[in-house]
C-alpha cells in the first residue's frame, strides 16, 4: 500500500525533547514533513532532518495563525494533517487513512485529542475535537491569534463539510511540568489579551480567555466572563455545551451555589447526553443532600456512555467514574446492592481501577459477597497493577481470606519476594494447630533476596509466636523489629498489662491488624483490654479487618463484646457512635442483642447522624423480634453495612 498523500505541517520552537516522539508516530504514513522553525536553540532541527523534514526558519510574531499558515504553504500533498511537538498520532494505519482521503465531498475531519493532565503521563486526560486533517486548499486557512482554528474556513466553502474520525491525537502539553517549562498560563493570558485589545467582542477569545482562567483555577475571573456569553454565543460554535459546564462549575466554587444550579439544570436540558456536565450537576446536588436527584442524572449519564466524540469529555465521564460516583449514592441512600453492581461496572470498564476496589472490597466482605470478590478478582488479576495489588493484598490478610489471599499470591506483577512470602504465611495459617512450626517464615530471614521485606516478615514471625503462645520467641522477634519499628515495644509492655509506657496510635494498629490476620486472639483481646485510655478506635482501622473481626471464633466475639461492654460508654462525638455499631454488628454476629442504655442511646441520636438513627431503628426491630419473633419483619440491611456507612460519614 502506498504512503498516504498527505504533508504534516508543525511550528516548532525548542521542542528536541518531544519532537521525535512526535515524528516517529507517523512514520509511513504522511508523504512529507514541514517545519516552521520560530527560532530553536537546541537540535530541534538535526532531530527534524533525521526524519526528512523540509525545515522553514520563520519569525515568530506572537501569532500563531500566522505561523501555521505560513507552514501550510509549503504543503504540496492533496490533505494536510497539523501536529505540535509534544503530540502524537495513536496508532494510525494506512488501512484507515485511505478510504478517508478518498471521501469525495468532506473537506476535514474533527478528530478527538486527548489531552493528558496532573502529574502522571498516560493517566487522566480531557478530551476534545480538533479539525487537523483536511484538504490542501488555499481557502483553507487558520483564524484565530490563540487556539488557532481552520473550521470556519471550511464552512465558507460551498458545501464545506467536516467529518468526524476516530484517529486519536495524544497531547502532552497539559502535563503540570510541562505547562511549568514552557510557561504555558501566562504566554496564553498575553496572546489572547492581545487579541481582545484589537477585537473586544470577540466570542472565541472572551471564551477562550474564561477557559484560561478556568484552568489555572481562577473561578470568580473565569464565572465574570463565561456567565454571559451563555446568551451571546450562537448555538452551532461548537463550544456552547463546554461554556455551560465550566460557567456552572466556577459558579459552584466560587460561592454562588443557586446560579451554578441554574445553569446545571439549563445545560442538562440543552445537553442531556453530555456526561460531564450531568455528573458535575449530580456532585452539586450531592453537596446539597438532594441524593435521589443526584442518583437520576448520574444514571442519565451512564444511559448515555462515552460521548467523547460528541463533547469536551475528561477520563471515565460516562463509564468508570460515573459508575463508582453512582455507587457512592446509592451506599448513601443504603442502596447497598445496586452499589455493589455499579462498582462492578467501574471495574469490567477499567479493571486496574484502584478507587473502585477500594469501594467494592469491603462493601462485597461486609455484605457476604466473597465469593463474587474472588470471582472479580481472579478474571482481572493480571491487569492490576502494583498499586491497585498493595491495597487488595492487605485487605486479602486482613478479611483471614485464604482463598482469596491465594489468588493473589500468583499475580506476575509481584516482586517474587512478595508471593514467596504470602505462600509462607498461607502454610503456617493452614498448619493444624498441634503441629505449627514458623520455619517456613523464618527460613527467608536467610535469603538474601528477602532483604526489602525483612520487616514484614519479622513483623508476621512475632504475631505467629503470639498466636501459639511462645513468649521466648515473641520477644526474640520483637527485639528483631525495634530497628524497624521501634514503637512495638509500648506493644509488648501493654500485653504484658504495663500501662505506664502509652502506645502510639499508629502502633496500635500496627499490631491489631497483624494479630488478627494471623488469629493471635488472645493477644488481640489482651491488647484491647488493656489500651483504655488512649485513642485506639477499632472501627477507624480497614473496614476488611473488620470483616475478620467479624468472622473470628464466636468465643472471641463474646469476650470482645464484653470488653467493650465493661469499658465506660463515651457517645461524644460520631467516632464514638461508629464504635457502638461496630459492638452491634459483632453482638448480632453472635446472636446477641447489643446492650444499649436509655441515656446512651439518647446520646447516639444526639451525635450519630443519620445512619446511627437508621443503626437504632435496626436496634430497635431487633428487640421486638425477641418478643413477637413471629410477627415481626426481618431487617432488610445487615448491621455490618451499617457500620461501614457510619465509618464513611
Amino acid at each position: 500500500m502506498t504512503t498516504p498523500d498527505i504533508t504534516l505541517c508543525m511550528i516548532i520552537k525548542n521542542e528536541a525533547n518531544h519532537l521525535e516522539k512526535c515524528l516517529s508516530s507517523v512514520c509511513g504514513l504522511v508523504s512529507e514533513i514541514i517545519i516552521a522553525d520560530t527560532g530553536s536553540e537546541d537540535n530541534s532541527k538535526e532531530v527534524a532532518q533525521r526524519f526528512g523534514a523540509k525545515i522553514i526558519d520563520i519569525p515568530w510574531e506572537n501569532d500563531f495563525t500566522k505561523a501555521r499558515n505560513i507552514s501550510l504553504e509549503y504543503a504540496t500533498s492533496a490533505w494536510v494533517l497539523v501536529l505540535d511537538a509534544d503530540e502524537a498520532v495513536d496508532h494510525w494505519s494506512e488501512n484507515l487513512l485511505q478510504p478517508l482521503l478518498g471521501a469525495e465531498y468532506i473537506h476535514g475531519y474533527w478528530l478527538p485529542i486527548i489531552h493528558y493532565v496532573g502529574d502522571i503521563p498516560e493517566a487522566d486526560f480531557v478530551t476534545d475535537h480538533v479539525c487537523r486533517l483536511f484538504r490542501n486548499d488555499k481557502r483553507i486557512i487558520f483564524r484565530g491569534s490563540i487556539h488557532e482554528e481552520i473550521a470556519s474556513s471550511i464552512w465558507e466553502l460551498p458545501a464545506g463539510e467536516i467529518a468526524y474520525a476516530d484517529l486519536r491525537i495524544l497531547h502532552y502539553g497539559y502535563l503540570e511540568d510541562e505547562l511549568m517549562r514552557k510557561n504555558k498560563y501566562n504566554r496564553n493570558l498575553a496572546l489572547i489579551n492581545n487579541g481582545l485589545r484589537l477585537q473586544p467582542n470577540h466570542l472565541f477569545l472572551r471564551y477562550a480567555l474564561g477557559a484560561e482562567y478556568y484552568q489555572q483555577g481562577q473561578y470568580k475571573e473565569a464565572a465574570e466572563i463565561l456567565l454571559p456569553l451563555l446568551t451571546s454565543t450562537p448555538a452551532p460554535s461548537g463550544y456552547v455545551s463546554d461554556i455551560y459546564l465550566k460557567t456552572a462549575y466556577a459558579l459552584q466554587l466560587c460561592g454562588r451555589k443557586q446560579e451554578a444550579e441554574e445553569v446545571f439544570r439549563t445545560g442538562s436540558g440543552l445537553f442531556p447526553d453530555f456526561t460531564d456536565l450531568l455528573e458535575s450537576y449530580a456532585l452539586l446536588l450531592l453537596e446539597q443532600g438532594k441524593l435521589s436527584s443526584a442518583k437520576h442524572y448520574l444514571e442519565q449519564a451512564l444511559q448515555s456512555g462515552n460521548t467523547a466524540h460528541k463533547y469536551p469529555s475528561s477520563s471515565g465521564s460516562g463509564t468508570y467514574r460515573t459508575e463508582l460516583l453512582a455507587g457512592r449514592v446509592c451506599e448513601k441512600l443504603y442502596q447497598y446492592p445496586d452499589a455493589w453492581r455499579h462498582y462492578e461496572a467501574a471495574i469490567q470498564h477499567k479493571p486496574d481501577y484502584t478507587e473502585a476496589w477500594k469501594e467494592l472490597v469491603p462493601l462485597s466482605l461486609l455484605s457476604g459477597g466473597k465469593a463474587q470478590l474472588r470471582a472479580l478478582t481472579h478474571n482481572h488479576l493480571h491487569s492490576l497493577s502494583p498499586d491497585t495489588l498493595s491495597y487488595l493484598l492487605p485487605a486479602a490478610l486482613n478479611a483471614r481470606d485464604p482463598e482469596w489471599q491465594a489468588e493473589l499470591s500468583t499475580a506476575s506483577q509481584l516482586p517474587l519476594s512478595v508471593q514467596v512470602a504470602l505462600q509462607a504465611i498461607l502454610e503456617i495459617n493452614n498448619q493444624p494447630e498441634h503441629l505449627q512450626t514458623l520455619a517456613p517464615l523464618e527460613q527467608l530471614l536467610h535469603d538474601p533476596s528477602h532483604l526489602s521485606n525483612r520487616s514484614f516478615v519479622l513483623g508476621y514471625l512475632w504475631a505467629f509466636s503470639c498466636r501459639i503462645g511462645d513468649t521466648e520467641s515473641a520477644m526474640r522477634w520483637l527485639v528483631c523489629l525495634l530497628p524497624y519499628r521501634p514503637g512495638i515495644l509500648s506493644i509488648h509492655h501493654l500485653l504484658a498489662g504495663n500501662y505506664r509506657l502509652k502506645a502510639d496510635l499508629s502502633d496500635l494498629n500496627y499490631a491489631a491488624q497483624l494479630l488478627l490476620q494471623t488469629g493471635a486472639w488472645n493477644s488481640l483481646l489482651a491488647l484491647y483490654r488493656h489500651s483504655q485510655g488512649s485513642s485506639f478506635q477499632w472501627s477507624s482501622l480497614p473496614q476488611p479487618l473488620l470483616y475478620g473481626l467479624l468472622e473470628a471464633p464466636t468465643s472471641i466475639k463474646k469476650q470482645w463484646c464484653s470488653i467493650y461492654v465493661s469499658k465506660p460508654p463515651q457517645y461524644q462525638t460520631p467516632a464514638d457512635c461508629t464504635e457502638w455499631q461496630l459492638y452491634a454488628a459483632i453482638a448480632y454476629s453472635c446472636g446477641e442483642v447489643p446492650i444499649l442504655h436509655i441515656e446512651d442511646e439518647a446520646a447516639l441520636r444526639r451525635v450519630g447522624g443519620a445512619t446511627a438513627a437508621v443503626s437504632l431503628a435496626y436496634y430497635k426491630l431487633q428487640l421486638a423480634a425477641e418478643v413477637y419473633p413471629q410477627g415481626i419483619p426481618s431487617a432488610h440491611l445487615s448491621s455490618a453495612l451499617l457500620l461501614r456507612s457510619a465509618s464513611r460519614t
